[in-house]
């Protein structure tokens, strides 16, 4: 019989209550969000203001997918075999977050290190654009590597009954994140700040977003600790390079089929959300410029990337704002996975208890959440074409925040105990080291006498220990089973694969948009950052990016179809 894992120490998260400890274990993902938010608010318009086209810069955010596609799986595989006294995930979340640091700065002074080393104008404008685009392409891949090592921290440390909470709160922390980033976003920092982080709006945002995630993760760092993996399985052991390459591809193919209907159903999803978080910020922007700004307004604009990112911030603050609202208040009232196994209800705030307490007979559960919010994207998103007023389409934007709340948990809520059931299984027979009778206990102060820092109160521990002689039922087993996270890294990096094809499709799709109906003119030698040639300000032109939603909307509805049959799947 192939020998189990061997594990040492027991996770734990610091913290005196249950709020705080979830909040310090997702915490990582506020700074996340923070760089995503800031990223697609910018990016797209600054590409734009240095020549590039639409449909160029379509095939630019390839790079958001192909990194997802390559790094998350691929890491998520790596991590789960690491053996650093320091746990699996926190390494790679350390140095990932210095590393997009640094590529942030980069991006933000592009111009300035190209135009040291490169002093002809024409030479320097295509070095400049170069650089833009391999510093986009180095954050995306390097926050990547950030992000699936803080979902797979998740499941690592929570057992099952708490895994809905758990994806909930990480939920919640990306709303945060984003809405933090759009609220700075929207205001004039320049004249907040002056020069002391640069002289535009999108070089003091990168500095801020560079600053949020090293912070971010370094909370997160601080206050988990995990388990070290001592031995991993006999058939993982031995695994190089094309081995791991070989099981993703292996793993890929032969999904569980809960869990092959959860990626079908997040396959389609993403392709209505694309175009959607990649280009709302200058949908918005464009069509308050189009239709109502006077030419003479436009004349007078001195940095006119600011005005684009702070109009379309002002929308998306709005948007994560209800993002926000949602992500705390929908998960009480939505009935977790598998609710027979794990008997697990969260506990509201006092204040809302009694709002939400008449809701609990007739919520739904998470599969019809799920359902309910794809349509709910469609419904909203097929109107795109119709918004001829910033104050429309702010309102479509801010409505898709309910859906995207949603959409921020429950895949991964359902990835999680699918997960650990198969952890379950396939280390069931007590080998050593995993066990499926196993306990998790939180200690308090007065049971915790090893060491001196384990009296401390604010400290969780989930103890994964054997229980020999158990007699609880099968029931009672399965919901008190602790996450051993062993399978986490590669079925996480699996869904991945599942949110990042789709965005190569999107991008497809936007590409052909984009060069049908706005091919755009490069700007002329004399065209300086005041002008607004790379927007398509023309009224009786069908604006692409409109187009480009409209498609999604569509896409959100096949999405729904997958969700719907999700629950006839076992």
């Amino acid at each position: 019989m192939p020998q189990a894992a061997r594990w040492a120490g027991s996770p734990s998260i610091k913290g005196r209550s249950e709020s705080t400890r979830m909040a310090l274990l997702t915490f990582s993902l506020v700074g996340l969000q923070f760089t995503w938010g800031t990223e697609m608010t910018y990016c797209t318009p600054y590409l734009l203001q240095l020549g590039l086209t639409k449909s160029k810069t379509s095939l630019v955010w390839i790079a958001g997918p192909l990194s997802g596609l390559i790094i998350q799986p691929l890491i998520g595989v790596i991590a789960d075999r690491s053996r650093s006294k320091w746990g699996r995930r926190r390494p790679f979340m350390v140095f990932g977050s210095f590393v997009v640091a640094f590529c942030l700065i980069v991006l933000g002074w592009t111009a300035e290190i190209v135009r040291y080393f490169v002093k002809e104008p024409e030479k320097a404008k295509n070095v400049t654009i170069a650089l833009a685009v391999s510093s986009i392409y180095a954050v995306d891949f390097s926050i990547n590597v950030v992000q699936a090592c803080c979902r797979s921290l998740i499941v690592d440390t929570l057992p099952i009954p708490l895994q809905q909470s758990g994806s909930a709160w990480a939920g919640r922390m990306c709303a945060i994140g984003q809405l933090i980033s759009y609220v700075i976003g929207s205001i004039d920092t320049v004249s907040i700040f002056g020069s002391f982080f640069g002289d535009t709006q999108f070089k003091q945002m990168t500095v801020i977003a560079a600053l949020f995630l090293v912070g971010a993760v370094a909370v997160t760092s601080y206050s988990v600790k995990e388990r070290v993996l001592i031995t991993a399985r006999d058939s993982d052991g031995k695994a190089g390079a094309i081995q791991v390459i070989s099981q993703l591809f292996k793993t890929t193919l032969e999904l569980p089929p809960r869990i092959q209907a959860i990626c079908w159903a997040q396959f389609w999803a993403w392709i209505g959300w694309f175009p959607f978080l990649f280009y709302s910020t200058t949908w918005v922007g464009e069509t308050y410029f189009r239709y109502e700004v006077s030419k003479e307004d436009l004349s007078k604009a001195t940095d006119m990337l600011g005005e684009v990112g702070r109009v379309g911030s002002l929308s998306l603050t709005v948007f994560s704002a209800i993002t926000v609202l949602s992500s705390v208040l929908l998960p009480f009232c939505v009935q977790p996975p598998d609710t027979k196994r794990t008997r697990f209800t969260p506990r509201p705030p006092p204040g809302v208890a009694a709002a939400l307490k008449a809701m609990t007979a007739v919520r739904p559960d998470l599969q019809t959440a799920w359902l309910i919010s794809q349509i709910m994207f469609a419904a909203t998103m097929i109107f795109a074409p119709l918004a001829h007023s910033r104050g429309f389409a702010t309102f479509l934007v801010a409505v898709c925040g309910v859906p995207w709340a949603i959409s921020g948990w429950a895949p991964f809520a359902f990835m999680g105990v699918e997960i650990n059931k198969l952890t379950m299984n396939n280390n069931s027979g007590g080998a050593a080291g995993l066990t499926t009778r196993s306990g998790v206990t939180m200690i308090t102060s007065a049971s915790i006498r090893n060491s001196a820092a384990d009296t401390e109160l604010e400290v969780l521990r989930l103890n994964h220990r054997d229980s020999d002689g158990d007699d609880t039922d099968e029931e009672d087993q399965a919901s008190n089973i602790p996450s051993t996270g062993e399978l986490a890294g590669i079925y996480l990096g699996v869904l991945n694969v599942y949110t990042t094809l789709p965005q190569f499709v999107g991008t497809f799709i936007s590409w052909i948009v984009f060069t049908l109906l706005e091919p755009g003119a490069e700007p002329s030698e004399e065209s300086d950052a005041s002008d607004t040639q790379w927007m398509n300000l023309d009224k009786d032109k069908p604006n692409a990016i409109s187009i480009c939603l409209f498609i999604g909307a569509i896409s959100a509805l096949v999405a729904a179809e997958a969700t719907r049959r999700l629950r006839y799947i076992r």
